[in-house]
């Protein structure tokens, strides 16, 4: 049963983009309703903001990049905060994205953009952004570029920019480059800002993305009403997930009060073809995964993977507290499992065939 005893409407944030969908479809298709829990989203403008409404208990949960939980938990730079995910929201959903005067001096890839930062070398500095330093953009983006032979440290400048502002700084000229969530690669190339050089399901398939994170005192407190939030987020996953629901999932998306954008922009990746710019497309089939392939679980795994990525990319710093044993406690399988339970049996059923499924493709 619910606690009666707090606040009902429990406030959760979420930053436009695809990989929010989850917590949107919840909302208008009344999974949230379905088990009693009241539930109210604010959309924030970056990172940043849900970091510190998290912090400051101005939010109780949010959709948050996969490294949130340890940078709040090990207090990386920030106000240190016990946190946990019991829920993944999100795999893949990237895309390195380039501007035009670089498609114009030759770039098609990480190793033709090496030749033109040596021809400028000394002349002019590059720059290429994640959208937060604790974040798989920053990570992939760094690895794209170490792919082409290319030091993040010395050949180029890196910097942290929120994801609805990378497209207008590239097309004014203070960026060159970016890794971002869609839809904003997608929505960079329609207004013809930009280009796609890949896809990060390309080069890092099956990458965890956004997790669903909670502080440990909302937990402790409100454990139920956590556990009924995570049972219809994994219902609205299933919704997301499945191809004849993508176009209305888009249509819901591109409301104005959400991400207030085209539903084009939204189409190509949920639906596909991806547009890549220049007469280019990919095929979208894994461009973003909300719930196939056991998705959601949070497995050591994946939060090994988060682990690794900042620990490559020197981001730790030198935080004793920040090492392996630590997963079980954040990463909370446990809580998943105890959430799967409370699902409604068709909801049960489903699970249990894609859990199968996924079972099958790892064997």
């Amino acid at each position: 049963m619910l606690n009666r005893d707090f606040k009902r409407n429990i406030k959760i944030g979420y930053v436009p983009m695809l990989d929010c969908a989850s917590l949107i479809i919840a909302r208008e298709l009344g999974y949230f309703q379905k088990y009693d829990v009241s539930v109210v989203l604010s959309r924030e403008a970056g990172w940043a903001s849900v970091r510190e409404k998290l912090i400051n208990g101005e939010l109780h949960a949010s959709h948050a990049p996969a490294s949130m939980v340890f940078e709040l938990t090990c207090g990386l730079g920030v106000l240190k905060t016990p946190s946990l995910t019991g829920l993944v929201t999100a795999l893949n959903g990237n895309a390195i994205t380039l501007s035009n005067e670089l498609w114009d001096l030759g770039v098609r890839d990480a190793r033709t953009l090496k030749k033109v930062i040596d021809k400028f070398r000394g002349k002019r500095i590059f720059t290429f952004a994640g959208v937060l330093n604790y974040s798989s953009q920053h990570y992939l983006m760094r690895d794209w570029l170490l792919s082409g032979g290319i030091d993040p440290e010395r050949d180029v400048r890196m910097a942290i920019v929120p994801p609805p502002l990378v497209s207008s700084n590239l097309q004014k000229g203070y960026l060159d480059g970016y890794c971002v969530a869609e839809p904003w690669s997608t929505n960079c190339v329609q207004n013809g800002r930009g280009w796609v050089a890949c896809l990060t399901s390309d080069f890092s398939p099956y990458h965890i993305e956004k997790v669903f994170v909670v502080t440990e005192a909302f937990d402790s407190r409100q454990h139920e009403e956590h556990l009924a939030i995570l049972r219809a987020l994994m219902d609205a996953a299933d919704f997301c997930d499945k191809p004849e629901n993508r176009e209305q999932v888009a249509q819901i998306l591109a409301q104005t009060q959400y991400l207030d954008l085209p539903i084009e922009s939204l189409k190509e990746t949920l639906v596909g073809p991806f547009n890549l710019g220049n007469g280019r497309t990919a095929n979208a089939d894994e461009a973003i995964i909300f719930s196939r392939n056991d998705a959601g679980r949070p497995t050591a795994g994946k939060a090994s993977w988060v682990l690794e990525q900042i620990r490559r990319h020197k981001l730790d710093l030198s935080n004793p507290s920040l090492n392996s044993d630590l997963i079980a406690s954040v990463y909370r399988e446990d809580i998943y499992e105890e959430a799967i339970v409370g699902l409604s049996s068709g909801s049960q059923e489903n699970r249990e065939q894609t859990e199968s499924l996924a079972l099958a493709d790892r064997t």
